[in-house]
Protein backbone atom coordinates (compact mmCIF):
# COMPACT_ATOMS: atom_id res chain seq x y z
CA UNK A 1 0.00 0.00 0.00
CA UNK A 2 2.74 2.45 1.02
CA UNK A 3 4.88 1.40 -1.96
CA UNK A 4 1.96 1.87 -4.33
CA UNK A 5 1.27 5.36 -2.97
CA UNK A 6 4.94 6.29 -3.35
CA UNK A 7 4.96 4.90 -6.90
CA UNK A 8 1.89 6.98 -7.74
CA UNK A 9 3.63 10.07 -6.34
CA UNK A 10 6.67 9.44 -8.53
CA UNK A 11 4.45 8.95 -11.57
CA UNK A 12 2.59 12.18 -10.77
CA UNK A 13 5.91 13.98 -10.31
CA UNK A 14 7.08 12.90 -13.75
CA UNK A 15 3.75 13.97 -15.23
CA UNK A 16 4.37 17.47 -13.89
CA UNK A 17 7.96 17.38 -15.16
CA UNK A 18 6.73 16.24 -18.56
CA UNK A 19 4.28 19.15 -18.77
CA UNK A 20 6.99 21.65 -17.81
CA UNK A 21 9.52 20.24 -20.27
CA UNK A 22 6.92 20.13 -23.01
CA UNK A 23 6.10 23.79 -22.40
CA UNK A 24 9.79 24.72 -22.50
CA UNK A 25 10.33 22.80 -25.73
CA UNK A 26 7.29 24.38 -27.36
CA UNK A 27 8.42 27.86 -26.36
CA UNK A 28 11.90 27.06 -27.70
CA UNK A 29 10.40 26.13 -31.07
CA UNK A 30 11.19 22.41 -30.97
CA UNK A 31 9.46 20.16 -33.51
CA UNK A 32 6.57 17.86 -32.59
CA UNK A 33 8.83 14.89 -33.29
CA UNK A 34 11.47 16.03 -30.76
CA UNK A 35 8.85 16.89 -28.14
CA UNK A 36 7.14 13.52 -28.48
CA UNK A 37 10.46 11.65 -28.35
CA UNK A 38 11.55 13.35 -25.12
CA UNK A 39 8.18 13.45 -23.36
CA UNK A 40 6.42 10.28 -24.57
CA UNK A 41 9.53 8.20 -25.20
CA UNK A 42 12.40 9.06 -22.84
CA UNK A 43 10.60 10.56 -19.84
CA UNK A 44 7.93 7.90 -19.95
CA UNK A 45 10.62 5.23 -19.95
CA UNK A 46 12.44 6.83 -17.01
CA UNK A 47 9.16 7.12 -15.12
CA UNK A 48 8.35 3.45 -15.70
CA UNK A 49 11.76 2.50 -14.26
CA UNK A 50 11.71 4.74 -11.18
CA UNK A 51 8.08 3.94 -10.35
CA UNK A 52 9.28 0.43 -9.39
CA UNK A 53 11.81 1.75 -6.88
CA UNK A 54 9.54 2.43 -3.83
CA UNK A 55 8.01 -1.03 -4.01
CA UNK A 56 11.45 -2.53 -4.51
CA UNK A 57 12.81 -0.74 -1.43
CA UNK A 58 9.92 -1.83 0.80
CA UNK A 59 9.86 -5.43 -0.42
CA UNK A 60 13.63 -5.87 -0.26
CA UNK A 61 13.65 -4.34 3.22
CA UNK A 62 11.03 -6.81 4.44
CA UNK A 63 12.93 -9.74 2.96
CA UNK A 64 16.22 -8.60 4.49
CA UNK A 65 14.62 -8.18 7.91
CA UNK A 66 13.11 -11.66 7.70
CA UNK A 67 16.51 -13.05 6.77
CA UNK A 68 18.38 -11.35 9.61
CA UNK A 69 15.80 -12.30 12.26
CA UNK A 70 16.00 -16.00 11.32
CA UNK A 71 12.32 -16.25 10.37
CA UNK A 72 12.93 -16.86 6.66
CA UNK A 73 14.57 -20.24 7.25
CA UNK A 74 11.63 -21.42 9.34
CA UNK A 75 9.06 -20.44 6.69
CA UNK A 76 11.04 -22.36 4.09
CA UNK A 77 11.31 -25.41 6.35
CA UNK A 78 7.56 -25.57 6.99
CA UNK A 79 6.61 -25.50 3.30
CA UNK A 80 9.58 -27.33 1.83
CA UNK A 81 7.94 -30.76 1.86
CA UNK A 82 5.02 -29.64 -0.33
CA UNK A 83 7.12 -27.49 -2.66
CA UNK A 84 9.66 -30.29 -3.04
CA UNK A 85 7.03 -32.42 -4.79
CA UNK A 86 6.73 -29.67 -7.39
CA UNK A 87 10.48 -29.42 -7.92
CA UNK A 88 10.68 -26.18 -5.94
CA UNK A 89 12.19 -25.13 -2.65
CA UNK A 90 10.32 -24.01 0.44
CA UNK A 91 12.01 -20.66 -0.07
CA UNK A 92 10.09 -20.27 -3.34
CA UNK A 93 7.15 -19.04 -1.29
CA UNK A 94 8.93 -15.74 -0.64
CA UNK A 95 9.26 -14.73 -4.34
CA UNK A 96 5.64 -15.76 -4.90
CA UNK A 97 4.42 -13.56 -2.05
CA UNK A 98 6.56 -10.64 -3.22
CA UNK A 99 5.22 -11.21 -6.76
CA UNK A 100 1.73 -10.18 -5.65
CA UNK A 101 3.09 -6.66 -5.34
CA UNK A 102 5.42 -6.62 -8.34
CA UNK A 103 6.99 -9.40 -10.41
CA UNK A 104 10.34 -7.60 -10.69
CA UNK A 105 11.35 -7.78 -6.99
CA UNK A 106 9.69 -11.18 -6.80
CA UNK A 107 11.98 -12.58 -9.49
CA UNK A 108 15.02 -10.87 -7.98
CA UNK A 109 14.27 -12.34 -4.55
CA UNK A 110 14.48 -15.86 -6.00
CA UNK A 111 18.27 -15.64 -5.63
CA UNK A 112 17.84 -16.65 -1.96
CA UNK A 113 17.37 -20.22 -3.28
CA UNK A 114 20.66 -22.13 -3.35
CA UNK A 115 19.83 -24.87 -5.88
CA UNK A 116 20.28 -23.49 -9.41
CA UNK A 117 17.40 -25.37 -11.04
CA UNK A 118 14.97 -24.56 -8.24
CA UNK A 119 16.01 -20.91 -8.44
CA UNK A 120 15.45 -20.76 -12.19
CA UNK A 121 12.09 -22.51 -11.93
CA UNK A 122 10.97 -19.99 -9.32
CA UNK A 123 12.09 -17.07 -11.51
CA UNK A 124 10.07 -18.42 -14.45
CA UNK A 125 6.94 -19.15 -12.38
CA UNK A 126 6.83 -15.91 -10.36
CA UNK A 127 5.33 -13.79 -13.22
CA UNK A 128 2.31 -16.11 -13.19
CA UNK A 129 1.30 -14.46 -9.91
CA UNK A 130 -1.20 -11.62 -10.65
CA UNK A 131 0.76 -8.53 -9.62
CA UNK A 132 -0.72 -5.14 -8.77
CA UNK A 133 -0.15 -3.90 -12.35
CA UNK A 134 -2.64 -6.50 -13.61
CA UNK A 135 -5.36 -5.42 -11.17
CA UNK A 136 -6.82 -2.61 -13.37
CA UNK A 137 -7.34 -5.11 -16.20
CA UNK A 138 -8.96 -7.64 -13.87
CA UNK A 139 -11.28 -5.01 -12.40
CA UNK A 140 -12.22 -3.55 -15.79
CA UNK A 141 -13.27 -6.84 -17.39
CA UNK A 142 -14.88 -8.46 -14.35
CA UNK A 143 -16.92 -5.36 -13.43
CA UNK A 144 -18.15 -4.98 -17.02
CA UNK A 145 -18.96 -8.57 -17.98
CA UNK A 146 -19.59 -10.16 -14.57
CA UNK A 147 -21.32 -7.33 -12.73
CA UNK A 148 -23.08 -9.39 -10.06
CA UNK A 149 -20.23 -11.86 -9.58
CA UNK A 150 -17.24 -9.59 -10.26
CA UNK A 151 -15.62 -10.26 -6.87
CA UNK A 152 -16.00 -14.02 -7.21
CA UNK A 153 -14.54 -14.02 -10.73
CA UNK A 154 -11.63 -11.82 -9.62
CA UNK A 155 -10.78 -14.14 -6.74
CA UNK A 156 -11.09 -17.18 -9.02
CA UNK A 157 -8.30 -15.76 -11.21
CA UNK A 158 -5.91 -15.82 -8.25
CA UNK A 159 -6.77 -19.44 -7.46
CA UNK A 160 -6.44 -20.21 -11.15
CA UNK A 161 -2.91 -18.77 -11.00
CA UNK A 162 -2.02 -21.23 -8.22
CA UNK A 163 -3.24 -24.13 -10.38
CA UNK A 164 -1.24 -22.86 -13.37
CA UNK A 165 1.91 -22.61 -11.23
CA UNK A 166 1.49 -26.17 -9.95
CA UNK A 167 0.93 -27.64 -13.42
CA UNK A 168 3.75 -25.59 -14.97
CA UNK A 169 6.18 -26.58 -12.22
CA UNK A 170 5.39 -30.27 -12.78
CA UNK A 171 6.02 -29.89 -16.51
CA UNK A 172 9.33 -28.10 -16.02
CA UNK A 173 10.40 -30.55 -13.31
CA UNK A 174 9.94 -33.51 -15.66
CA UNK A 175 11.32 -32.06 -18.87
CA UNK A 176 13.53 -29.03 -18.17
CA UNK A 177 14.83 -28.65 -14.61
CA UNK A 178 15.44 -32.23 -13.56
CA UNK A 179 18.38 -31.54 -11.26
CA UNK A 180 16.29 -30.43 -8.29
CA UNK A 181 17.30 -31.33 -4.76
CA UNK A 182 15.49 -34.04 -2.78
CA UNK A 183 16.84 -32.89 0.55
CA UNK A 184 16.63 -29.73 2.59
CA UNK A 185 19.83 -28.65 4.30
CA UNK A 186 19.70 -25.38 6.19
CA UNK A 187 20.86 -24.01 9.49
CA UNK A 188 18.07 -22.61 11.64
CA UNK A 189 19.58 -19.49 13.21
CA UNK A 190 18.42 -18.10 16.53
CA UNK A 191 15.76 -15.43 16.59
CA UNK A 192 17.43 -12.05 16.84
CA UNK A 193 16.86 -8.38 16.20
CA UNK A 194 17.61 -7.36 12.61
CA UNK A 195 20.94 -5.78 11.85
CA UNK A 196 19.79 -2.53 10.22
CA UNK A 197 23.26 -1.75 8.90
CA UNK A 198 23.31 -5.02 6.98
CA UNK A 199 19.70 -4.48 5.85
CA UNK A 200 20.54 -1.00 4.51
CA UNK A 201 23.57 -2.26 2.60
CA UNK A 202 21.69 -5.24 1.16
CA UNK A 203 18.68 -3.17 0.02
CA UNK A 204 20.88 -0.46 -1.46
CA UNK A 205 22.92 -2.92 -3.51
CA UNK A 206 19.84 -4.68 -4.88
CA UNK A 207 17.99 -1.47 -5.81
CA UNK A 208 21.01 0.13 -7.50
CA UNK A 209 21.63 -3.11 -9.38
CA UNK A 210 18.06 -3.05 -10.69
CA UNK A 211 18.28 0.59 -11.79
CA UNK A 212 21.59 0.06 -13.59
CA UNK A 213 20.78 -3.22 -15.32
CA UNK A 214 17.04 -3.08 -15.93
CA UNK A 215 16.67 0.69 -16.26
CA UNK A 216 18.63 1.06 -19.47
CA UNK A 217 16.81 -1.82 -21.15
CA UNK A 218 13.35 -0.65 -20.10
CA UNK A 219 14.14 2.84 -21.35
CA UNK A 220 15.26 1.45 -24.71
CA UNK A 221 12.16 -0.73 -25.04
CA UNK A 222 9.90 2.21 -24.20
CA UNK A 223 11.50 4.27 -26.98
CA UNK A 224 10.98 1.37 -29.41
CA UNK A 225 7.29 1.13 -28.49
CA UNK A 226 6.97 4.92 -28.93
CA UNK A 227 8.53 4.64 -32.39
CA UNK A 228 6.15 1.86 -33.41
CA UNK A 229 3.17 3.91 -32.19
CA UNK A 230 4.24 7.19 -33.82
CA UNK A 231 5.39 6.13 -37.30
CA UNK A 232 3.82 4.37 -40.25
CA UNK A 233 5.56 1.86 -42.48
CA UNK A 234 6.33 4.78 -44.84
CA UNK A 235 8.19 6.47 -41.94
CA UNK A 236 5.60 9.23 -41.65
CA UNK A 237 5.38 10.73 -38.17
CA UNK A 238 2.15 11.55 -36.36
CA UNK A 239 -0.13 9.12 -38.19
CA UNK A 240 -3.37 7.84 -36.61
CA UNK A 241 -2.99 4.77 -34.42
CA UNK A 242 -4.65 2.48 -36.96
CA UNK A 243 -1.99 3.42 -39.54
CA UNK A 244 1.01 3.04 -37.22
CA UNK A 245 3.61 0.30 -37.47
CA UNK A 246 2.34 -1.40 -34.34
CA UNK A 247 -1.16 -1.52 -35.83
CA UNK A 248 0.24 -3.17 -38.96
CA UNK A 249 2.04 -5.68 -36.77
CA UNK A 250 -1.21 -6.26 -34.91
CA UNK A 251 -3.03 -6.93 -38.17
CA UNK A 252 -0.45 -9.51 -39.16
CA UNK A 253 -0.57 -11.49 -35.92
CA UNK A 254 -4.24 -10.91 -34.98
CA UNK A 255 -4.96 -14.38 -36.39
CA UNK A 256 -3.14 -15.78 -33.35
CA UNK A 257 -5.83 -14.28 -31.10
CA UNK A 258 -8.74 -15.47 -33.25
CA UNK A 259 -9.17 -18.83 -31.42
CA UNK A 260 -9.62 -17.02 -28.08
CA UNK A 261 -11.61 -13.98 -29.28
CA UNK A 262 -13.69 -15.40 -32.11
CA UNK A 263 -12.68 -12.56 -34.43
CA UNK A 264 -9.63 -10.84 -35.90
CA UNK A 265 -8.97 -7.71 -33.85
CA UNK A 266 -5.78 -5.76 -34.31
CA UNK A 267 -6.98 -3.47 -31.53
CA UNK A 268 -6.96 -6.25 -28.94
CA UNK A 269 -3.66 -7.54 -30.32
CA UNK A 270 -1.98 -4.14 -30.00
CA UNK A 271 -3.30 -3.75 -26.45
CA UNK A 272 -1.79 -7.11 -25.50
CA UNK A 273 1.55 -6.16 -27.10
CA UNK A 274 1.67 -2.91 -25.14
CA UNK A 275 1.39 -4.98 -21.99
CA UNK A 276 5.08 -5.75 -22.52
CA UNK A 277 5.89 -2.19 -21.42
CA UNK A 278 3.63 -2.44 -18.37
CA UNK A 279 0.52 -4.51 -17.78
CA UNK A 280 -1.42 -1.34 -16.96
CA UNK A 281 -0.87 -0.39 -20.60
CA UNK A 282 -3.37 -3.04 -21.71
CA UNK A 283 -6.25 -1.03 -20.26
CA UNK A 284 -4.91 2.39 -21.20
CA UNK A 285 -4.26 1.22 -24.78
CA UNK A 286 -7.81 -0.06 -25.09
CA UNK A 287 -9.07 3.27 -23.77
CA UNK A 288 -7.06 5.28 -26.33
CA UNK A 289 -8.07 3.04 -29.22
CA UNK A 290 -11.76 3.16 -28.28
CA UNK A 291 -11.62 6.97 -28.25
CA UNK A 292 -11.71 7.59 -24.51
CA UNK A 293 -10.26 11.06 -23.97
CA UNK A 294 -8.69 10.39 -20.58
CA UNK A 295 -6.67 7.19 -20.77
CA UNK A 296 -5.50 7.45 -17.15
CA UNK A 297 -8.06 5.05 -15.73
CA UNK A 298 -8.81 4.95 -12.04
CA UNK A 299 -10.38 2.02 -10.26
CA UNK A 300 -13.15 4.16 -8.78
CA UNK A 301 -14.70 4.89 -12.17
CA UNK A 302 -14.10 1.54 -13.82
CA UNK A 303 -17.82 1.02 -14.55
CA UNK A 304 -18.04 4.17 -16.70
CA UNK A 305 -14.76 3.28 -18.35
CA UNK A 306 -16.01 -0.23 -19.14
CA UNK A 307 -19.23 1.12 -20.60
CA UNK A 308 -17.23 3.40 -22.89
CA UNK A 309 -14.64 0.86 -24.02
CA UNK A 310 -17.15 -1.93 -24.63
CA UNK A 311 -20.07 0.16 -25.93
CA UNK A 312 -22.03 -0.99 -28.97
CA UNK A 313 -20.25 1.47 -31.25
CA UNK A 314 -16.79 0.62 -29.91
CA UNK A 315 -14.21 -1.48 -31.74
CA UNK A 316 -14.24 -3.74 -28.67
CA UNK A 317 -17.98 -4.42 -28.80
CA UNK A 318 -17.28 -8.00 -29.97
CA UNK A 319 -16.22 -9.03 -26.46
CA UNK A 320 -18.50 -11.51 -24.69
CA UNK A 321 -18.14 -12.78 -21.11
CA UNK A 322 -16.34 -15.87 -22.40
CA UNK A 323 -13.92 -14.06 -24.72
CA UNK A 324 -13.33 -11.39 -22.06
CA UNK A 325 -12.36 -14.03 -19.49
CA UNK A 326 -10.11 -15.77 -22.04
CA UNK A 327 -8.41 -12.46 -22.95
CA UNK A 328 -7.78 -11.65 -19.27
CA UNK A 329 -6.33 -15.12 -18.65
CA UNK A 330 -3.99 -14.72 -21.62
CA UNK A 331 -2.69 -11.35 -20.41
CA UNK A 332 -2.30 -12.62 -16.85
CA UNK A 333 -0.05 -15.54 -17.79
CA UNK A 334 1.64 -14.39 -21.01
CA UNK A 335 5.07 -12.76 -21.22
CA UNK A 336 5.47 -10.23 -18.37
CA UNK A 337 6.56 -6.62 -18.71
CA UNK A 338 10.06 -5.67 -19.90
CA UNK A 339 11.20 -5.05 -16.32
CA UNK A 340 10.32 -8.62 -15.31
CA UNK A 341 11.89 -10.04 -18.48
CA UNK A 342 15.17 -8.26 -17.72
CA UNK A 343 15.03 -9.54 -14.14
CA UNK A 344 14.50 -13.07 -15.47
CA UNK A 345 17.46 -12.66 -17.82
CA UNK A 346 19.78 -11.99 -14.91
CA UNK A 347 18.49 -14.96 -12.92
CA UNK A 348 18.44 -17.40 -15.85
CA UNK A 349 21.83 -16.28 -17.11
CA UNK A 350 21.37 -15.66 -20.83
CA UNK A 351 19.28 -14.16 -23.62
CA UNK A 352 18.36 -17.51 -25.17
CA UNK A 353 17.19 -18.94 -21.85
CA UNK A 354 14.98 -15.97 -21.07
CA UNK A 355 13.47 -16.11 -24.57
CA UNK A 356 12.66 -19.78 -24.01
CA UNK A 357 11.05 -18.88 -20.69
CA UNK A 358 8.99 -16.11 -22.32
CA UNK A 359 7.93 -18.51 -25.08
CA UNK A 360 6.88 -21.08 -22.46
CA UNK A 361 4.84 -18.51 -20.52
CA UNK A 362 3.15 -17.21 -23.66
CA UNK A 363 2.40 -20.73 -24.92
CA UNK A 364 0.78 -21.67 -21.61
CA UNK A 365 -1.26 -18.45 -21.66
CA UNK A 366 -2.37 -18.99 -25.27
CA UNK A 367 -3.41 -22.60 -24.67
CA UNK A 368 -5.42 -21.60 -21.59
CA UNK A 369 -7.09 -18.70 -23.41
CA UNK A 370 -8.02 -20.86 -26.40
CA UNK A 371 -9.30 -23.69 -24.19
CA UNK A 372 -11.45 -21.34 -22.12
CA UNK A 373 -12.98 -19.63 -25.15
CA UNK A 374 -13.58 -22.76 -27.20
CA UNK A 375 -15.22 -24.64 -24.33
CA UNK A 376 -17.17 -21.62 -23.06
CA UNK A 377 -18.36 -20.62 -26.53
CA UNK A 378 -19.66 -24.10 -27.21
CA UNK A 379 -21.47 -24.11 -23.87
CA UNK A 380 -23.11 -20.80 -24.87
CA UNK A 381 -24.21 -22.33 -28.18
CA UNK A 382 -25.58 -25.41 -26.43
CA UNK A 383 -23.34 -27.86 -28.31
CA UNK A 384 -21.22 -28.66 -25.26
CA UNK A 385 -22.99 -30.21 -22.26
CA UNK A 386 -21.99 -31.23 -18.77
CA UNK A 387 -20.94 -34.71 -19.88
CA UNK A 388 -18.57 -33.27 -22.49
CA UNK A 389 -17.10 -30.95 -19.87
CA UNK A 390 -16.57 -33.87 -17.49
CA UNK A 391 -14.83 -35.91 -20.21
CA UNK A 392 -12.58 -32.94 -21.05
CA UNK A 393 -11.61 -32.55 -17.39
CA UNK A 394 -10.94 -36.29 -17.20
CA UNK A 395 -8.60 -36.09 -20.19
CA UNK A 396 -6.77 -33.16 -18.58
CA UNK A 397 -6.35 -35.13 -15.34
CA UNK A 398 -4.99 -38.13 -17.28
CA UNK A 399 -2.51 -35.94 -19.19
CA UNK A 400 -1.30 -34.36 -15.95
CA UNK A 401 -0.98 -37.80 -14.40
CA UNK A 402 1.13 -38.99 -17.32
CA UNK A 403 3.39 -35.95 -16.95
CA UNK A 404 3.83 -36.64 -13.24
CA UNK A 405 4.71 -40.31 -13.81
CA UNK A 406 6.92 -39.59 -16.86
CA UNK A 407 10.34 -41.14 -16.19
CA UNK A 408 13.26 -38.78 -15.77
CA UNK A 409 16.00 -38.77 -18.37
CA UNK A 410 18.70 -40.55 -16.41
CA UNK A 411 22.06 -39.98 -18.09
CA UNK A 412 24.42 -41.50 -15.53
CA UNK A 413 24.85 -45.03 -14.25
CA UNK A 414 26.18 -44.10 -10.84
CA UNK A 415 27.03 -41.18 -8.65
CA UNK A 416 30.68 -42.09 -8.19
CA UNK A 417 32.87 -39.20 -9.22
CA UNK A 418 29.87 -36.99 -10.12
CA UNK A 419 30.37 -33.32 -9.25
CA UNK A 420 26.59 -32.81 -9.07
CA UNK A 421 25.99 -35.66 -6.64
CA UNK A 422 25.19 -33.35 -3.73
CA UNK A 423 22.93 -31.07 -5.75
CA UNK A 424 20.88 -33.91 -7.23
CA UNK A 425 20.15 -35.36 -3.80
CA UNK A 426 21.59 -38.85 -4.48
CA UNK A 427 24.57 -38.60 -2.16
CA UNK A 428 22.97 -40.75 0.56
CA UNK A 429 22.20 -43.80 -1.58
CA UNK A 430 23.55 -44.33 -5.08
CA UNK A 431 21.41 -46.38 -7.47
CA UNK A 432 22.34 -47.27 -11.02
CA UNK A 433 20.03 -47.56 -14.04
CA UNK A 434 19.16 -51.18 -13.19
CA UNK A 435 18.20 -50.33 -9.63
CA UNK A 436 21.20 -52.08 -8.09
CA UNK A 437 22.73 -50.38 -5.06
CA UNK A 438 26.34 -49.39 -5.61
Amino acid sequence: MVGRIASDKITHFFEIISILIKSLLVSAGASDFAISLIVDGILKGVSSVLSFVPELIILFTCISILETTGYMSRIALLLDQFFRKLGLSGKSLIPFIVGFGCSVPGIMSSRIIENEHERKMTAVLTPFIPCSAKLPMIVLFTSTFFKENSSLVSVSLYFFAIIVIIISSLIMKKFVFQNTSNTYISELPKYQFPNMKWVWRDVKDKVLSFIKRAGTTILLCSIVIWFLLSFSLEMQYGVPLQESIIAQIGNKISLVFYPMLGTNSWEATVSAIQGLVAKEQVVSSMAVISGLADSKLMLDNHENVGNTIFSKNSVFSFFTPVSAFAFVVFNLFSAPCFGAIIAMKRELGGFFKVMMAVAFQTAIAWLLGVLIYQVGHRIELGVFNVVDLFLLMLVCVIVIGVIIKWPKNEKCASCQGCVNAVNCGKFTTCIDMKGKKM
